[in-house]
């Protein structure tokens, strides 16, 4: 049972969902505040932790984190905003599009981590934004388990959407 239904005040957790949710824009998901830990975590750690200390296991695995907690989302959340402005089925995020997210970033995340040729390809990509560099490193694939929390994030956000 919600707050409202209840009769209770809303929390601070859910006061600050409502504030972020994007004013009914498809988007809630990536609005949730662990996923946007997730960024923080990854820009706090590539803009100030790396330049300043230098690339290390810790940060590579911060790195790693960051982004797998917030890659699905945003990438659904992205997905949603294109189907929105095309006016194209529903935008708002479905299970199935969440489940493909995670699938996609897994994929993709694996590729780059054991494949020079994908990591190149990723890099020249992500290179039109900002310098990006990827290291080889098996041991980064013990970081696909917090996939696991970003589908939990998806599910909180079907649940809000009464899906």
């Amino acid at each position: 049972m919600s707050a409202p239904d209840n009769g209770s005040v809303p929390g601070l957790y859910e006061r600050l969902r409502r504030s972020l949710r994007g004013g009914g824009l498809p988007i809630g998901e990536a609005m949730h505040p662990v996923a946007l830990l997730g960024l923080v975590v990854m820009v706090v750690n590539d803009w100030i932790l790396k330049p300043r200390f230098g690339p290390s296991a810790l940060t590579g695995k911060l790195s790693d984190l960051g982004g797998l907690l917030a890659a699905p989302v945003v990438l659904t959340a992205a997905i949603g905003l294109v189907l929105r402005l095309a006016r194209r089925s529903d935008p708002y995020l479905t299970h199935r599009r969440l489940v493909l997210s995670i699938a996609a970033t897994a994929v993709v995340f694996g590729a780059i981590k054991l494949s020079a040729r994908a990591a190149g390809w990723f890099v020249d990509a992500l290179s039109v934004v900002r310098h990006a560099e990827v290291y080889l490193d098996r041991t980064d694939l013990w970081c696909l388990p917090i996939l696991a929390v970003t589908y939990w994030i998806g599910k909180d956000e079907l649940r809000r959407l009464g899906r």
